[in-house]
């Protein structure tokens, strides 16, 4: 997935972690392991967005690395140190934009973010 506030990419692996329950059934073999723990092919990607980082209803405060919104699968690729490094990356940026912005961080520019990132070597599409 891409997305217009995208601030960072991610290639990591779906690694999530089975629940008690969800081990008993891949032990049978009702659960596909390959298909459960999926892996990016070469060049694939997806994007992480600004707003994952925005927690709903708080003017000033961002949150990166394993505390970011997403779902379950997702949370098991992007909570690896990498990807915890380039949305810490742009939090910090976002912070230093939104101090000069009355610190809401919800007002931050992202084409602003995401060019300044670039410049800093980010890679996103």
């Amino acid at each position: 997935a891409d997305f217009p506030d995208e601030i960072c990419r991610n290639s990591y692996y779906l690694d999530v972690h089975y629940t008690l329950e969800e081990a008993k059934l891949a032990a049978v073999g009702k659960i596909d392991g390959e298909k459960r723990d999926a892996r990016y092919g070469p060049g694939e990607s997806h994007g992480i967005p600004y707003r994952a980082l925005l927690p709903q209803g708080v003017k000033n405060v961002i949150v990166a690395g394993r505390s970011i919104s997403c779902d379950k699968r997702i949370q098991g690729s992007v909570r690896v140190m990498p990807v915890c490094l380039t949305m810490g990356e742009a939090a910090g940026v976002a912070a230093a934009f939104a101090a000069n912005a009355n610190g809401d961080v919800h007002a931050v520019d992202t084409d602003k973010l995401r060019e300044t990132l670039r410049e800093n070597g980010a890679y996103f599409h």
